[in-house]
């Protein structure tokens, strides 16, 4: 059984997984590294909108009456960090229709067979090679034939808005709106499925870097890089533009020196020296760039790194809030914690615990 941060399901109702089984057959096409970590199994439709609330936003699912009898729904998931892996089965014919999709993003990938995805007014055909990617926060209907099964890869909304502000060099004045459809026969997106099944393998090898808490950050990045760069967007235009040509290259020094340096102490004049301007230009320029100051990137980026310590903290190891936060430089804790929670929408012992 894994332990420390890849058994965490936040946002997930998980009181079930401790329940010993119920008697089925193997999910057919259940990835083996997602096999042990069943989330919910339900028997009825009103059950399994219950329990799959958490996922996908409140929902119906509709069958027909011949096939009440024979209704099963399973959920497995896993979360690593930022990104959920899930594989969302049917036993019957179902349409599920969802009133209001939850505000993480989902790629949503059949297994299996064909499903008809309607997102708002868009519609798309998903198959094993064609996925869908809707908008969080709107209505779905999910159409799919019996024994339906889907890969659902769940990346936190606030996570990706802040790794896409980083690839930009500005902050995310909107939300990220996805085309529906996503190729996976595309070349293009080839690079963002090779993400996921890396992912996949790291979490099926017990001895992998993954299971000791190594590159997790670094592998959510590349599916979220993936994603972004493959998947056209209100912001492909702008990702397509050549490097650095969205901020100037002040900001983009500032930048670079801010990441060799965050553990360390930084002063805005420490910060202006090296980007070679002055401390007005630099203040100026971050603020039209990035739309914040030096000092609050500074703390931002450190917030951000706070969270990834805890979350990748192992049990029995005696990492503490206090260590963390005081490595990157919080040494008031009370207004760290509120400032934290804030920012993430958990308490810092609540990272570290899940």
């Amino acid at each position: 059984m894994m332990r420390g941060p890849l058994t965490r399901l936040s946002r997930l109702n998980t009181e079930r997984t401790s329940e010993a089984p119920r008697p089925r057959l193997k999910p057919r096409g259940l990835p083996p590294a997602l096999e042990p970590h069943g989330v919910y199994t339900a028997t009825n439709p009103a059950e399994a909108a219950a329990d799959g609330a958490d996922l996908l936003g409140s929902h119906r699912v509709r069958i027909a009456p011949s096939d009440t009898a024979a209704f099963t729904a399973t959920y497995h998931g896993i979360l690593i960090r930022d990104i959920t892996l899930g594989y969302l089965e049917y036993s019957t014919a179902v349409t599920l229709e969802v009133t209001e999709l939850g505000q993480d993003h989902l790629v949503i990938v059949p297994a299996s067979g064909l499903s008809t995805i309607t997102n708002e007014d868009r519609v798309a055909e998903a198959s094993p090679v064609m996925a869908a990617v809707p908008h969080p926060g709107t209505r779905l209907v999910l159409e799919c034939g019996a024994d339906a099964a889907h890969l659902v890869v769940r990346i936190d909304r606030q996570a990706l808005e802040h790794h896409l502000s980083r690839l930009l060099g500005r902050t995310v004045d909107n939300p990220i709106t996805f085309d529906l459809q996503l190729d996976l026969s595309a070349g293009s997106a080839s690079r963002w499925n090779f993400a996921v099944q890396m992912l996949h393998a790291e979490l099926f090898d017990q001895d992998s870097l993954l299971h000791n808490n190594v590159g997790l950050g670094q592998l959510e990045e590349f599916i979220m890089s993936s994603l972004l760069y493959t998947q056209p967007s209100n912001y492909s235009e702008h990702l397509a533009r050549p490097a650095g040509q969205a901020v100037r290259g002040a900001v983009r020094r500032s930048c670079d020196y801010i990441e060799r340096n965050l553990s360390e102490t930084l002063t805005v004049q420490m910060i202006a020296k090296a980007a070679e301007v002055s401390v007005r230009t630099l203040q100026n320029q971050f603020m039209e760039d990035l739309r914040q100051s030096p000092t609050a990137y500074v703390k931002n980026r450190r917030l951000e790194r706070v969270r990834a310590d805890l979350a990748d903290s192992r049990p029995g190891t005696g990492v503490t809030v206090t260590d963390v936060a005081t490595r990157w430089g919080f040494t008031h804790l009370g207004r760290f914690a509120v400032t934290y929670k804030s920012r993430f929408g958990e308490a810092p012992s609540q990272t570290l615990r899940s």
